[in-house]
């Protein structure tokens, strides 16, 4: 129980420390320069190039291993809650995508000569019903995602079931931070509660696909291999 309960400590400190700066930039605590000041001059004046480039640099963003949370709570802020965790689920969804296409041609053999016997673990939990145990893996704030991406394109695991899972794994915290963020921008308390439901709807959900499916696989796996 100690252990699951500790799935909430990453992102409530996350939450925390994004609301803390939104907060900060809002009241000018480091200057005169508000949030209002830029995106009035990013996102109203220069509109045509700050969304392409908005959108591309979240991609390369989350591609190289910035946490999506980071960008699903400034797409909160920009676009409300709702969207914010769609359009941040789906950039999110094509940075993985980069970071296996990156991987896949970029021969890391090296990687696979020094990591065999993880990958093929990897390769073997989730290489059948491949979007369902990714979506759960995605589902469980623990771990890294550019990891995961990278193991998953080490694997040989296909790149369609890998995003089929991953958007509805992303969608439930990417949500969570994009209405903590709107919360902010609206100076909404509700928001930020909202945000919280998620976090602990999404916590309990991943919890109990966890402990009733993909942990057993695992075991199977690692048993399997052992015996071998």
């Amino acid at each position: 129980m100690k252990s699951d309960l500790g799935m909430l400590v990453k992102p409530l400190v996350l939450t925390a420390v994004l609301t803390l700066a939104f907060v900060s930039f809002h009241y000018g605590w480091w200057g005169s320069y508000t949030e209002e000041d830029l995106l009035r001059d990013l996102f109203q004046q220069h509109w045509a190039l700050a969304w392409p480039l908005f959108c591309l640099g979240a991609i390369v963003f989350t591609a190289v291993g910035g946490p999506r949370q980071v960008l699903a709570f400034s797409c909160g802020y920009l676009l409300g809650g709702w969207w914010g965790g769609i359009v941040s689920t789906l950039l999110t969804g094509l940075g993985a995508l980069l970071t296996m296409s990156v991987i896949k041609h970029a021969g890391m053999d090296w990687l696979r000569q020094r990591h065999g016997a993880r990958i093929e673990v990897v390769r073997r939990v989730l290489g059948g019903d491949t979007w369902k145990w990714i979506c759960i893996v995605r589902l469980m704030p623990v771990g890294s995602n550019l990891v995961t991406n990278i193991a998953a394109a080490l694997a040989g695991l296909s790149r369609r079931s890998v995003l089929l899972g991953s958007l509805p794994g992303y969608l439930p915290q990417s949500l969570l931070f994009s209405y903590a963020g709107r919360g902010v921008a609206l100076q909404d308390g509700s928001k930020i509660w909202m945000s919280l439901g998620l976090l602990v709807g999404s916590t309990v959900l991943a919890l109990y696909l966890y402990h009733h499916g993909f942990k057993q696989r695992l075991a199977q796996v690692l048993q399997e291999r052992q015996s071998a």
